[in-house]
């Protein structure tokens, strides 16, 4: 395990809160501004692997060890479905639609929320990125190498 220093803990703890909260608004605005699943999505790994090198692969295992393959492939199956579900409704393929929800509170109209079906899209996109990256630093971690190799 690498000794890393308890103000790198400390940074990498607060770089993983704002990492993960921009990393989830790029999310949210994909389907009207640049933006979406993907960069989201390597911004959230970034983080995650930030926290892999301060703490150390053993470590992390020890508190939070997810499947990351499978997060590849529920994200990728989520997308799957998203993009092939109008096929079923008599529309084309990756067809996106858009619907404004009003929010009210107390009978007071507050906003109205845009729902767009290719944040659904963005969704599986985002936890495609995720595990697949996630799945590679982590098996790039755990790899220790032959014993006695030094670079």
């Amino acid at each position: 395990m690498a000794d890393t220093s308890v103000i790198t803990k400390t940074i990498a703890k607060v770089c993983l809160m704002i990492d993960m909260l921009y990393s989830i608004d790029l999310l949210l605005i994909g389907g009207n501004r640049p933006g979406g699943g993907f960069i989201g999505g390597v911004l959230c790994a970034a983080g995650i692997g930030l926290i892999y090198v301060a703490y150390g692969h053993d470590a992390i295992k020890k508190i939070w060890n997810p499947d990351w393959h499978m997060w590849f492939g529920y994200g990728l199956l989520f997308a799957s479905i998203t993009a092939w579900s109008p096929l079923f409704a008599g529309h084309k393929f990756f067809r996106s639609a858009f619907d404004f929800i009003p929010v009210e509170v107390g009978g007071i109209h507050l906003f109205e929320l845009e729902m767009v079906s290719s944040m659904f899209f963005d969704l599986g996109v985002y936890f495609v990125v995720v595990g697949g990256l996630l799945f590679i630093v982590t098996k790039l971690g755990a790899d220790k190498g032959p014993e006695g190799e030094h670079e």
